[in-house]
């Protein structure tokens, strides 16, 4: 009969990579000694295929008092450039809100790309360490095939997980309708009489919202008039996307719907740069509706999400699909609200 993960030795470990046990503390522990590539990486084969957890990480849960039902694990499904945007932080912010009010804790917050070693995957993905997970932006992730089978893995062992963003794996989700957002803000500037409409950001859902839009009022959509300048949307990459848009296009569009706040204000910088005026030489509406979108001049026309409320109904759901295991999991659709402000030029059309 198989021993079980839980019995699982450092000898049997060091056994099963052909090397001694002192090779594979000094894997598990960095040190002291070197370990050649090699021989480290046959070691992270043997604990990832045998699941082994160092005993040193359940001796410390016992020794904190640590309940694992009161503790919570995210894992970001992007890079470590996520967290520089206030988007992601309101949300972060929101989880540890809801967490400290609920009297839990959040264990740990790690991207996806680090779960990759074993060492550090067993040690934390695991029910004597956490009862739950958020898995934030996780469709970002799995765009890389890698990291569906450690995807897998994670749903395997710990059975109490919602997404935020956007579902995957059939598991529960609290997001917004992107596509309705995009949608609601290019309406708006047709609304105004615009006719000629760009999209700058990431081609996602919310291009699908801007071209909805156009193909129901029957306008064109030139090609040269969608730029995607990365996949950050950040405010460099908003620069660049305007830059593009306007360089490369032998007329100008009349407005610029931004697919969040900062890719819309490093478009509004270039355009400043230029010359450009905002409202009244090209219009510009976006989605997220950040603090400092209220803060910019012009100030920024865009689709309020409420992105805190993300992280405290991530937390809630958790907490229900907890108390009613048998109920099958439903996902959060938010409401979205158009702020609008000076960039959209609304108050030009005034009498």
């Amino acid at each position: 009969m198989p021993r079980s993960k839980n019995s699982v030795t450092q000898k049997d470990v060091a056994k099963h990579a052909g090397v001694s046990s002192a090779v594979v503390s000094y894997v598990i522990n960095n040190g002291p000694r070197i370990v050649n590539e090699q021989t480290k990486q046959r070691v992270l084969k043997a604990i990832d295929e045998l699941g082994y957890r160092p005993n040193k990480f359940a001796q410390s849960l016992k020794s904190e008092g640590h309940h694992a039902e009161r503790q919570i694990g995210v894992i970001v499904g992007g890079t470590t450039a996520m967290l520089k945007r206030p988007y992601y932080g309101a949300i972060l912010a929101g989880i540890y809100d809801e967490a400290y009010h609920a009297h839990k804790r959040v264990r740990f917050v790690h991207f996806i790309n680090q779960l990759h070693d074993p060492v550090l995957f067993n040690e934390h993905i695991h029910d004597e360490e956490v009862s739950s997970l958020i898995l934030l932006s996780p469709h970002l992730a799995l765009e890389n095939k890698r990291h569906i089978p450690l995807f897998e893995k994670i749903t395997q062992r710990i059975k109490n997980i919602v997404c935020l963003e956007k579902a995957v794996f059939d598991l529960p989700a609290v997001l917004f309708d992107r596509e309705d957002a995009a949608y609601r803000a290019v309406m708006h500037l047709i609304g105004l009489g615009h006719r000629e409409i760009a999209h700058i950001g990431r081609i996602d859902e919310r291009h699908i919202g801007y071209m909805k839009a156009l193909q129901t009022n029957d306008l064109p959509t030139p090609s040269g008039f969608s730029v995607q300048a990365g996949l950050q949307n950040s405010t460099q990459e908003g620069y660049e996307s305007a830059k593009k848009l306007i360089m490369q296009n032998d007329r100008r569009p009349t407005a610029i719907f931004a697919v969040n706040d900062e890719v819309a204000i490093g478009a509004m910088r270039f355009l400043f740069d230029h010359g450009i005026r905002i409202p009244e030489d090209i219009a510009m509406v976006s989605v997220d509706d950040t603090e400092i979108a209220s803060l910019v001049r012009p100030a920024l026309s865009t689709i309020h999400v409420p992105t805190e409320l993300m992280g405290t109904y991530a937390m809630r759901l958790l907490d229900s699909q907890a108390d009613n295991p048998d109920t099958p999991p439903a996902s959060t659709v938010l409401p979205i609200e158009l702020k609008i402000r000076e960039s959209c030029g609304s108050h030009l059309y005034r009498t």
